[in-house]
């Protein structure tokens, strides 16, 4: 759920908006009851997770249209969470676009986006997706798809072949957002342009919606990857077992969802982060990591299993959102790794990290998709 482990190096990560742990006041928009009298009728199941994917292609339309910038900006909530490598989160939509517009994803490429997989919680109001963004460069089309006013770009990322989710490990070509602006094209000190070819980044969604309004992206990361996610034929993200809790508030289900990822981190000091994260999957789970991504629990044990003890992970839950139907929530929070380095001696590296965590028949939060990458410090996410 945190974390990539590239060599001995590991690290971790996501996202969110909606409140400051439980008890804040803020909250996004698709947790609240709407009153009676302006509530639509409920969508079924498959209705809800259509209505999700259809948002999702057309976010992925309006950035390959307008730009990342304005792409993600049309779509996201107010206070909206984005997560890049190597910073802070951006909090808010004037906070995306700007980073964006300066250090767009398109950069020297066309760019495209597709969800491969996605889900959403009992009462269709809150839900989210694992997908792959491609940066292509190749045919001529470098400088083609840059950002309405853009003036360039980190490089899209090269990635890294760890087991675990999206995080970076050194060495590994920037990811967009992981430094500071560049200079306009042509300039001194501007970036080079980025050799042809195709360049892959993958990243999980959480989104929130009114029963009166459309879908809105309430958090967003970018991970790391060296080719693209490739699903089972057998796998399904969807979930028919778990009944709403018609009952539940809002704000006690996230409290119970934190002290479920404060119990995953603790395992994982305990236990290594191996066997935690193996022990809190769920059947269905998604870890976009590894060369084509972790699908159900099986791969999550074959690629985590191995893990050593000697890869501490410890995190803590910061911020989150729960869905008024009891069934699903998410974190957002930080996290430390530390591993033994070349020579042996330990290193240290922060990581941010979003969960989205679905609640079992048994009653029991598993965690049904998990990503992250790089923080600049221990501050945040």
């Amino acid at each position: 759920m945190k974390q990539q482990l590239a060599g001995a190096v590991v690290l971790v990560s996501l996202v969110t908006t909606a409140c400051a742990g439980p008890g804040a006041s803020g909250r996004a928009p698709s947790t609240e009851e709407a009153p009676a009298a302006t509530a639509k009728a409920a969508l079924s199941p498959a209705e809800a997770r259509e209505s999700l994917r259809a948002a999702e292609a057309a976010l992925a339309d309006a950035m390959a249209k307008k730009g990342s910038a304005e792409g993600i900006a049309a779509s996201a909530a107010p206070d909206a969470l984005l997560l890049l490598e190597g910073q802070y989160t951006l909090r808010g939509v004037d906070a995306i676009r700007a980073k964006l517009s300066a250090e767009p994803l398109e950069r020297d490429g066309v760019l495209s986006a597709e969800a491969l997989v996605w889900d959403v919680s009992a009462d269709g109001r809150m839900g989210y997706a694992v997908g792959q963004v491609l940066l292509d460069s190749t045919g001529g089309a470098a400088g083609g798809a840059a950002a309405p006013g853009a003036a360039g770009a980190t490089a899209a990322p090269g990635a890294t072949t760890p087991p675990a989710p999206g995080v970076s490990s050194p060495g590994a070509p920037a990811a967009p957002g992981a430094s500071a602006a560049p200079a306009a094209p042509g300039a001194p000190g501007a970036p080079p342009k980025m050799k042809p070819g195709k360049r892959y980044q993958r990243y999980l969604t959480v989104w929130t919606r009114t029963p009166e309004g459309p879908w809105l992206l309430a958090a967003a990361v970018l991970g790391r990857a060296r080719g693209p996610l490739a699903v089972p034929p057998s796998f399904s993200a969807g979930s028919t077992d778990t009944a709403p809790i018609a009952s539940a508030a809002s704000s006690d289900v996230l409290a119970e969802v934190f002290a479920a990822d404060s119990a995953f981190s603790e395992q994982s000091a305990r236990d290594g982060m191996g066997q935690a994260f193996v022990t809190w999957a769920a059947p269905n789970a998604v870890i976009p990591g590894g060369p084509s991504g972790l699908f159900g629990h099986e791969a999550i044990k074959e690629g985590y299993g191995p893990i050593p003890r000697e890869v501490s992970l410890r995190w803590e839950p910061k911020l989150g959102g729960a869905a008024s139907s009891g069934d699903m929530a998410y974190t957002v929070g930080r996290a430390v790794s530390v591993s033994p380095g070349p020579d042996k001696n330990p290193e240290t590296h922060y990581v941010k990290y979003l969960s989205v965590w679905r609640r079992q028949p048994d009653g029991q939060w598993r965690y049904v998709a998990d990503s992250g990458n790089g923080n600049p410090g221990p501050d945040g996410p």
